[in-house]
């Protein structure tokens, strides 16, 4: 449960993929002004509005279903998200002063008249019957996650892909050819105005952890990429591969440590599974925090200065270029990776343990 003023809004950005600047913006504070109330080293300012006009662009940036549905969770609504946006703000600015939420009673009647109807349904709906396409091990894993992309590639149609996976990776890295062909299907789905919402594991080995930030780069730079991860630890013991596309179908493996012989993967297009596994990406994505900020650059004079000012407020800075991209670190605190070559793109990083697999991959001179 979020208590702390700082834990809603660092939930709400998420949710809404908000950065610190765009807020500011919006507010008209400094960006690290809203970094610091973000982590709780500041409070509320009581020399200029705050938390009305914050809930406003709040209630304006949740509007897809899922963040509906983590914001009602959050707030513990009993009627479903306010489509009107006056309500929903009043209802945000109620939940983060910590005073109580005034539901609307139509919404609470129409929402209780909606679960009569759910309920009706569930017998009828626990009979039902969907069929799905089954694969073993990690040749079937790639043939399945092949269909999965191709069909959704071929379509040209514009999707959201919903991607996370803390299984070996030895599936995608073992067959170089198939890691080629799963590359060139997601940047063709980017480049046909589809999003990529992915929660990087951030439990790999630290040369795990580069080497998959420099896979996924050409993905970064098309800008349809939005990187999280999970902050805390976790065991490692039961590991999941959930690929989603909102409304479509979705590939899921799961697999447990040192499991042997061939893990079941399995394909889906029905509807309601889908909805569901929406729903459970959308919970955990709630508990996540955004990776890296990706901002595309104009050119090489907007590069320079960058890095130059990346220069003037770090120290203890260590550099490498490599492949074509420069690596500035200031080690533990925040490192700077820059595109040297069109198209210029930078990446911000701030996530302690891909900051630590940057450190050493400097170090080692890239081994």
């Amino acid at each position: 449960m979020l208590s702390t003023l700082s834990e809603k809004i660092d939930f709400l950005m998420t949710l809404t993929a908000t950065r610190s600047s765009t807020l500011a913006r919006v507010l008209n504070y400094d960006p690290s002004y809203i970094s610091r109330i973000r982590s709780g080293k500041r409070g509320i300012p009581t020399h200029q509005p705050f938390l009305e006009p914050a809930s406003l662009y709040f209630a304006k940036a949740i509007k897809k279903e899922h963040q509906k549905n983590a914001a009602a969770n959050a707030m513990q609504l009993q009627a479903a998200w306010p489509e009107d946006e006056k309500k929903a703000a009043k209802q945000i600015e109620a939940w983060l002063k910590g005073e109580p939420i005034e539901e609307d009673p139509l919404a609470r009647v129409t929402a209780s008249l909606r679960g009569a109807k759910k309920d009706a349904r569930k017998a009828e709906n626990a009979r039902g019957k969907s069929e799905a396409l089954l694969f073993f091990g990690n040749e079937g894993k790639r043939e399945g996650v092949r269909i999965f992309l191709e069909d959704l590639a071929q379509s040209g149609k514009p999707c959201t892909l919903l991607l996370h996976s803390d299984e070996n990776m030895n599936w995608l890295t073992e067959d170089p050819a198939f890691a080629k062909v799963w590359a060139g299907l997601l940047v063709q789905i980017a480049q046909s105005g589809g999003r990529i919402r992915i929660i990087h594991s951030i439990g790999r080995q630290l040369n795990e952890m580069w080497e998959a930030v420099q896979k996924w780069l050409p993905l970064y730079m098309t800008g349809a990429i939005e990187p999280y991860y999970y902050p805390r630890l976790r065991d490692g013991v039961y590991l999941r591969t959930t690929f989603i596309a909102e409304g479509r179908s979705a590939f899921v493996s799961n697999s447990v440590q040192g499991q042997k012989g061939d893990p079941l993967s399995f394909l889906i297009s029905d509807p309601q599974a889908i909805r569901a596994l929406e729903e459970e990406f959308a919970a955990f994505l709630a508990l996540c925090k955004p990776l890296m900020e990706v901002a595309k650059l104009s050119g090489e004079k907007e590069l320079e200065k960058l890095r130059i000012d990346f220069l003037k407020s770090s120290a203890g800075i260590r550099a490498r270029n490599a492949n074509g991209f420069e690596i500035l670190a200031d080690e533990g605190v925040s490192a700077l990776v820059l595109k040297t070559q069109p198209p210029y793109t930078a990446f911000a990083i701030r996530e302690p343990r891909l900051l630590a697999a940057l450190g050493e991959y400097i170090r080692s001179g890239g081994q």
